[in-house]
């Protein structure tokens, strides 16, 4: 069974750390991919910076040309709540796993490679990789996240994800002397909130609306002629989300139409689409997590989204979700970031490691295998 040597174990926890304690917003997460780089070039691998035309994004390769398996490392952070979702460990742990698959590359039939993938947040750096071809030589991809759910998970799926920003315009007026000839554009916002709390009742239970306020006016009195925010759509498949973005129209001009203002409506995040899991590459990573003494759970639906959904769609994709905490608690909050450098945390990353690698290394010098999974 394959095992991380104990100094390697030290470095990638005292690495896990330094990104936790340090968090970075999307495509500026310059000293986490610096972190990284050093730690792989420390173990003897050539790091290729700024892929793709993303200055935080990079590779590290090993094996004969052609097509490879992928790991695929994120390190961004939330504002706000810093690494509340655990990319430091989700770095960590492809980071791992890709040393454990290099391991020996004259024996690898594909090529390995780590990449370092930017912006999984906000923005969806996976998706830019993917239109600047740095995808186009990959055969499989597989990843990891922490599992705020205290469950593993193989074979996972996950929601489609489009943001929307949302621009009222109305007209200025003194709020106390000439109300009455303001166009108020908070209210045609907040009357877009009333709508959508209404339309949920409609919605799919697996299906998500939620938003924020960017900017609402300057002054209290001032009628505000301008209000800014951004809403969420989230379903489990592109066809649902596509009717969920036409009556979120609908429901955005009637609250215009309602106050007498206008609005725009844009993209603020491209389409993540929902993860498509290749169960057999599943069967690989359960059958190494099970010879580790962990009987994950498969096929489970994940309520959030991911950028690693538009990578699955293009090549088969599994990832393992594994658990930070001894009960459930809530992703993307104080709670989870605090989890997410725990002992349990790290113990729990380090088998995931060497499952991953194993996995990946199976991938790369078993030809049928190769096959089956692609079949």
């Amino acid at each position: 069974m394959v095992r991380l040597p104990d100094e390697t174990r030290r470095d990638l926890v005292a690495l896990s750390r330094e990104i936790h304690a340090d968090p970075e917003l999307a495509y500026h997460e310059e000293r986490a991919a610096a972190r990284i780089a050093s730690l792989l070039r420390r173990h003897g691998h050539d790091v290729e910076l700024g892929i793709g035309g993303l200055a935080t994004a990079f590779r590290a390769r090993v094996g004969p040309p052609g097509e490879s398996v992928a790991l695929l490392a994120e390190y961004d952070a939330l504002k706000g709540v810093g690494h509340g979702c655990g990319h430091n460990l989700i770095a960590i742990t492809n980071l791992g796993a890709f040393l454990l698959a290099a391991t020996d590359p004259t024996r690898l039939g594909i090529a390995v490679e780590l990449i370092g993938t930017p912006a999984e947040e906000d923005g969806g750096g996976k998706i830019d990789l993917l239109n600047a071809g740095v995808f186009d030589g990959v055969a499989f991809a597989l990843s990891t996240h922490p599992a705020a759910q205290a469950v593993w998970v193989v074979s996972g799926t996950g929601l489609g994800i489009v943001g929307k920003r949302v621009i009222y315009r109305g007209r200025s007026s003194h709020a106390g002397s000439s109300p009455e000839r303001g166009r108020n554009a908070l209210n045609g916002l907040i009357r877009l909130f009333t709508g959508i709390d209404g339309w949920r009742q409609q919605l799919p239970t697996d299906s998500r609306v939620h938003g924020i306020i960017d900017f609402g006016g300057d002054a209290v009195n001032v009628v505000p002629a301008r209000a800014e925010g951004r809403i969420a759509l989230r379903a489990r498949d592109i066809a649902t989300l596509r009717q969920m973005e036409a009556t979120f129209t609908d429901v955005a001009q009637g609250a215009a139409l309602e106050t007498a203002t206008t609005v725009e409506i844009t993209d603020y995040l491209p389409l993540y689409a929902p993860v498509s899991a290749n169960t057999t590459l599943g069967d690989v990573l359960a059958a190494e997590l099970r010879t580790r003494g962990v009987e994950p759970d498969r096929g489970t639906l994940v309520t959030a989204s991911t950028d690693l959904g538009n990578v699955s769609q293009r090549v088969p994709t599994d990832w393992i979700r594994f658990p930070v905490s001894e009960r459930a608690i809530a992703g993307h909050s104080d709670d989870m970031r605090a989890a997410c450098v725990t002992d349990l945390a790290h113990q729990n990353a380090m088998l995931t490691t060497e499952a991953l690698g194993a996995a990946a290394r199976r991938v790369a010098t078993d030809g049928t295998l190769r096959a089956s999974i692609r079949a």
